[in-house]
């Protein structure tokens, strides 16, 4: 039963407490008059009216609470001791503890500040509240308020028992909660099976007013006990609970948020493009890992948290790349409902929306959670509207699928596309998926913080792509392989072959140009193919024969000035190519499930057709003009910004047409308003639209031989292609583009998804 409020007089009790403190702040010696003679009631009845937030605390005694703070902190440390009788003081030093720990709650619940960063009185909030733990006079009133046998409302033998097991002179400040101080000690007497420290969470005394807060922690043990001992859970043990506390094992380690915050801070500083801010593979692969295999632990004991934010679980590294994952405080956090409506502030993101809004838990919460906290593991802020943040669509689609199926406000859309199995435990299942992106993420590196050293490199066309295509093909062919139902790592093996093919053609005709160029330039060196290529069809002669056969009549090899222009024309043209398509298109597909509508199933089959052909065409392109025709490199030129530009428009009427059914649909995984990602590839059509003009305009007066300065206009196209195309399209474009479009793509599933389902 929560402990009401005493009428009018009450309030008149608070009153003359705040009328005591302004005599002993203003240090003319008053001693209080007449606290020594309250009872442990009327501090209670006093405690309880505090004003839970701080506006209303300046309302109403016309001083802001922590300017109260701070006086009442100055007298305490430089007090007469024989000017306020002991007793008096232990609760005039709980009082101060009391307006610390809301003032840190408010800080952390509206203003998103970390705990372990809070500052009261000019220090940190914890050294305040550890000093004035550590008094003995405020552990005897903190014992007195707290007393579970004093005959008050709430107490139960088993709490009794257990409180008076407890030494409650080894108390000490741990951390902060959002509506608690968490306090450590030992037990007197440990039991077998019992440890000798625990944790006591003692819930802020103006708290105690609201019934849901009292009656969640006086049930925690009945609720989230643990009978079976034998059957260890990543719940933190709980040992018994009351009204107003809750007695468990001390877990030692750093919250989630600590052990994120250090991680965060020897991070490199992040990048002046924040969709380039790198995700932090190892932490999901750790964390993430970790976090996975404790939620399906808890799962098997038939157990959910309601309330899995990173101040409520306890990181313990086992050894060095190893750690276990602990659970406290499970159970919804009724402040959350007490919030501003929509997207939570401070801890309140990771609480799951229909929590937020009924303040009750629900079977699904758990995954929202799960969702929330991999971003934020991944060192990516949050998005305000709760939108998966763009840097999931840059690195991998296949986390940020899973991100969005998990962090739906809707429940009944979360796991919409994962493969579970509902009949199956869901999270061992999820943290197969979950282990499947990783992977690929570790072996693309892209990612990653780059030294300048990398990044330099980085602005090669190859940077590895070959070898990391590769790897990632492999991976997901052994994904697809182990698998039991595997649509998308199907589909996504599909994406890393094509890749593979577009890497292998592109450089190969790469090195056709290079090598036709060294011929031109009288260099002796070719590469041992060519030779084996002759011996196997027989050909014999000098230079390369087989290759040479299909070349023009009038092309001339060597020719170094005459076959300049079609040289740089198509080696430009190729770096273009190889780095446009594996920087940005080559894991982009609108095809993750075809829609039933024939109007949509053609957008999304086009726009698809589209992005696998620049993986076959562009090598084309560079090959035919250098093997057969150096004049038909105008041609190719002008056909492939056609090809490019046709592909574009392709893809942005697919993915403008699938966003706006999206939010028909209510699909809250696409931003309500305009999309920036997506809007940097439409403004790929005007620039592609002016360089087709000249292109089209000299290339035109070439062919009709009304123009002679060939080299000039080829010299025009090779400073567009490496002046522009290069660094800006293939370049600082191609994670906005990755980002803008997968986003749609996977928008289009889903929605797809819902068809199905007949929503």
């Amino acid at each position: 039963m929560t402990r009401g409020r005493q009428g009018d007089g009450t309030r008149g009790t608070l009153e003359r407490l705040t009328g005591a403190v302004r005599e002993l702040t203003a240090a003319d010696g008053a001693r209080g008059g007449g606290l020594d003679r309250w009872s442990v009631e009327d501090w209670h009845a006093v405690l309880l009216d505090l004003p839970l937030d701080e506006r209303a605390y300046a309302d109403r005694f016309q001083v802001s609470r922590e300017r109260e703070i701070e006086l009442l902190w100055a007298w305490w440390t430089t007090r007469d001791a024989a000017a306020v009788p002991p007793r008096t003081a232990g609760f005039l030093g709980y009082y101060l503890l009391t307006l610390v720990a809301m003032h840190c709650s408010d800080r952390i619940r509206f203003h998103g500040d970390a705990p372990w960063a809070l500052t009261v009185a000019g220090r940190p909030a914890g050294q305040v509240s550890g000093a004035l733990v550590a008094d003995p006079d405020v552990r005897r009133a903190l014992a007195a308020l707290h007393d579970p046998g004093d005959g008050r409302a709430g107490a139960t033998s088993g709490a009794a028992a257990e409180w008076a097991a407890l030494d409650l002179t080894s108390l000490r400040f741990h951390r902060h909660g959002t509506t608690s101080i968490i306090l450590t000690g030992r037990v007197a007497k440990p039991s077998q099976g019992r440890t000798a420290t625990f944790a006591l969470k003692c819930v802020i005394h103006p708290y105690l007013t609201i019934p849901a807060i009292v009656d969640a922690t006086r049930g925690y043990h009945a609720e989230h006990g643990q009978p079976h001992a034998d059957r260890p859970s990543p719940a933190v043990p709980v040992w018994a609970s009351h009204d107003s506390w809750i007695l468990m094992d001390l877990v030692r380690g750093r919250t989630l948020g600590e052990h994120l915050a250090h991680r965060a801070a020897e991070q490199p500083a992040p990048p002046a493009r924040e969709i380039n801010r790198p995700v932090d593979t190892p932490a999901l692969r750790d964390l993430g890992g970790a976090l996975l295999t404790a939620l399906a632990d808890l799962e098997r004991h038939d157990q959910q948290h309601d309330d899995l934010t990173p101040s409520n679980i306890i990181v313990q590294e086992e050894q060095p790349g190893q750690v276990r994952l602990r659970f406290v405080d499970l159970g919804v956090n009724h402040l959350h409902a007490r919030s501003i409506a929509g997207q939570g502030q401070g801890e309140g993101v990771f609480a799951a929306p229909e929590v937020r809004r009924d303040g009750v838990g629900h079977p699904l919460a758990d995954l929202y959670s799960l969702g929330a906290l991999l971003i934020a593991i991944a060192g990516i802020p949050h998005n305000p509207d709760g939108t998966v943040p763009d840097q999931f669509y840059v690195v991998s689609v296949g986390l940020a699928r899973l991100l969005e199926d998990l962090t739906d406000a809707d429940p009944g859309r979360r796991l919409l596309v994962t493969p579970v199995d509902p009949a199956k435990p869901r999270f061992e299942q999820i943290g197969r998926v979950f282990a499947d992106e990783v992977a690929i993420l570790e072996q693309d590196g892209r990612e990653r913080p780059r030294t300048t050293l990398q990044r330099l490199r980085d602005l090669s066309p190859g940077a590895g792509t070959v070898a990391r295509q590769r790897r990632k093909l492999q991976v997901r062919t052994r994904q697809v392989r182990d698998a039991t139902s595997a649509a998308h790592l199907r589909q996504a093996r599909r994406l890393q072959r094509w890749a593979w093919l577009f890497a292998v053609l592109i450089w190969s005709g790469t090195a056709l140009v290079i090598t036709w160029w060294s011929r031109d330039l009288g260099l002796s060196w070719q590469a041992k193919w060519f030779e084996m290529a002759d011996e196997v069809f027989g050909r014999s002669g000098a230079g390369l024969v087989l290759l040479d056969d299909v070349r023009a009549p009038d092309y001339p090899i060597p020719d170094p000035w005459g076959n300049l222009p079609v040289r740089l024309v198509t080696l430009t043209f190729a770096l273009v190519c190889a780095r446009l398509y594996l920087n940005v298109f080559a894991e982009l597909s609108t095809v993750w499930a075809l829609p039933r509508d024939r109007r949509h199933r053609l957008r999304a089959v086009t726009a698809e057709v589209g992005l696998r052909s620049l993986a076959v065409l562009p090598p084309l392109y560079v090959v035919l003009p250098t093997l057969v025709e150096r004049d038909w490199w105008p041609l190719f030129t002008f056909v492939g910004h056609v090809t490019f530009a046709v592909v574009v428009q392709a893809c942005l009427w697919f993915a403008w047409a699938t966003n706006a059914r999206a939010r028909a649909a209510g699909l809250t995984s696409v931003p309500r308003g305009e999309i920036a990602t997506l809007g940097r590839l439409a403004a790929w059509q005007p620039t592609v639209a002016v360089y087709l003009v000249p292109i089209i305009g000299i290339g035109t007066l070439l062919s009709l031989g009304l123009v002679q300065d060939v080299l000039v206009y080829a010299s025009f196209v090779s400073l567009i292609n490496l002046g522009i195309f290069y660094p800006k399209s293939a370049g600082t474009d191609a994670p906005y583009i990755r980002a803008g479009m997968n986003r749609a793509a996977l928008a289009a599933e889903r929605l797809e998804h819902l068809e199905r389902r007949g929503v």
